[in-house]
Formats: C-alpha cells, structure tokens, sequence
C-alpha cells in the first residue's frame, strides 16, 4: 500500500536535497574566500551583523518549502473516509500485455502507452464493478486481485510497464487462466476479461484457454494493440535511449503485429467482442457499453474506507515556508 497517490513525484525530492549541498558547498567556498581577504575580525567588521545567520535561515526555510511542494505533489494519503459504492454484478479482470513488443511505436507514443490510457479510461467507466488488474508477458500475475477501490486500481497502473513482468514472451493462454482461478472467488455476477494486447502467442494454447473460460461462463473482450502490417521493436538502454531494433538469431529485425485471427478467435468462443486500438481510444467506451448490457439485478452496496488526499497541508506549509524566506532581509554592506 502506498503513502502517497502518486508515489513516482517523490522523487523529485532529490531537487531541493541537491540545492542543499549546493547551497553548503557555495557557503563553504565563501568562507574561504572572505578568509583570504584578511583576519576573520577584520572581515567580519566589514559585513552587516547576523548576516550569515539570515542566509542560513532563508536557505533552510526556502529548501523545506520545495521539499512541502515535492510531497503535495505525491498526494500524501492522510486518514480516511467511508465511501458507500453500489457494485452493479459484474466482476472484470483486465490483463495487459507488459511484453518487449509492446515498445513498438505504431501507436504513439508505443502500444504500452496507449494500452495504459485504455486501462486508465475502463477504470473510469467500471466504478461500481469489480475490477483486478493481470500483467502478462512469459507469465501472468495478478497485480491488483477483485476491488471495487478503483484508487487502488489506477495505483496498480501507473507501475505497469514493459518489463513489470521480467520474464520474456505473450502468454495470453495462461493470463485468461489466471483471470479464471481469480473470478473464483466472485459472488455470482457476471465475470468478464478484457485483454489488452498485440496477440502475439505462439506457446500458451490462448484458444484452449478460451474454451475453459467459455465453459466457467466468463466472457473475453479482447483489444488488439498495434498494427497488421508488422512493426520493428525498438530497444532501450538503462537510460532510457535507444539503441537499435530487436533482431532474431539471424540478425534480421523482428517485426510485431497483431494475431487478429487468434483474438476474434478466443472472444467469438466466449460470447465476447474483438476491437482493434485506436489512437482516440474510442474502443474503451464500446466495452463499457457492451459491459453494461451485461449488468442485472438489483445493485449491492457496499462500503469501504478510502485514504484523503491531503496535498493542501504541505502546499500551503510549503508557500508559507517560502514567504518566511522571501521575508529575511539579507542586508548589505558597512558604509564607512
């Protein structure tokens, strides 16, 4: 569980800590240099009283109020609130495709980056359901089990990228088992899973998957991320730059597209529907819309404790902090 509502902020907090050793480092060459220019008494004489005292304080009043703003910007999660949400039947596992081919940049920025905006947009439009959240690539995981907390849901999101799985490959067979073993523990409503994928598949049996699912009564809404026509895998160094184009063994670039066939394949099985990704990401509300005519029954409600977002505390501690430095008055030089 995370403190903060957007933990990956704190690390700005490196900002007002390197202002700090450079602001000692600066006071420390100053010194040095006032001290070649005579006596410490006779240097001292010449400097309005208290001076050093001041800059000390308007640098220890600036830099905490930066450090206020880095933690109002990471939302700090402070007590809680009881929040009552009518959950509507359905009981939806989302899995995402964290494979290297998800680098590809036939959807801009790269088909992770839109498959992160569609789940962010399913998010939106399944509060009230119970939504889980599977990241797959060589094997699948369930990175947030069945919650109706759709702030927990979005947390889980923001850490999913290529690589949050770190073994190699698309095992959607085995994301749609592990989406199975999960709605086990659902109340009766209907279940679903949403893929978010290019489809590539070739060792985890997808279609055999699908007919378990088929059977268990959970329906597979599939999303086809990227092109047909076949796109090269860019790959990056630990510094985020890239340095060339995944190759096979013959050192010929590898080219990605999406196995239409296999997805409409696997969603037809299971009563589902196939959509292809758009950069509009319109295919996000076409679920919703084909979910909602899932839903029946009378609605349950059910309470649960969500944690504040409290960023106005450290935003405001932070701006009085640097008013209070704004405020020091530094002084200037003896006349005589």
């Amino acid at each position: 569980m995370s403190y903060f509502a957007e933990p990956r902020m704190t690390l700005w907090a490196v900002v007002p800590v390197f202002l700090a050793i450079a602001f000692i480092w600066h006071a420390r060459q100053r010194v040095r240099t006032l001290l070649a220019l005579g006596k410490p008494e006779t240097v001292s004489r010449m400097l309005p009283p208290g001076l050093d005292d001041r800059r000390k304080w308007a640098a220890v009043f600036s830099l905490l109020g930066l450090f206020l703003w880095v933690v109002a910007l990471a939302g700090p999660l402070l007590g809680s609130k009881l929040v009552e949400i009518k959950q509507r039947g359905l009981d939806v596992f989302i899995a995402v495709d964290c494979s290297l081919s998800m680098q590809a940049e036939d959807l801009k920025p790269s088909r992770m980056a839109q498959a992160k905006l569609l789940l962010g947009q399913l998010i939106d439009r399944l509060a009230g359901d119970r939504l889980g959240i599977i990241a797959f690539a060589g094997q699948a995981y369930v990175e947030c089990p069945l919650t109706i907390d759709t702030n927990a849901a979005q947390q889980v999101l923001d850490s999913l990228d290529v690589g949050t799985v770190p073994i190699p490959g698309t095992v959607i067979g085995d994301a749609i088992r592990t989406a199975l073993k999960g709605l086990k523990a659902g109340e009766g409503g209907s279940r679903v899973l949403i893929l978010l994928t290019d489809g590539e598949d070739h060792h985890s049996d997808p279609e055999g998957a699908a007919k378990e699912a088929a059977r268990a009564g959970m329906k597979i809404y599939a999303i086809g991320i990227g092109g047909t026509q076949g796109e090269p895998i860019p790959v990056f160094d630990e510094q985020g730059h890239r340095t060339g184009y995944k190759r096979d063994k013959k050192g010929e670039v590898v080219l990605s597209k999406v196995d239409e066939k296999m997805l409409l394949e696997i969603t037809q099985s299971t009563g589902g529907q196939y959509f292809r990704a758009t950069q509009t990401g319109e295919e996000a509300e076409q679920i919703a819309q084909a979910l909602d005519a899932l839903k029946h029954g009378d609605q349950k409600a059910r309470q649960f404790n969500r944690f504040e977002n409290r960023y106005q505390w450290p935003l405001a501690a932070g701006l009085l902090c640097l008013l209070i430095a704004l405020g020091i008055p530094e002084g200037g030089w003896k006349q005589g």
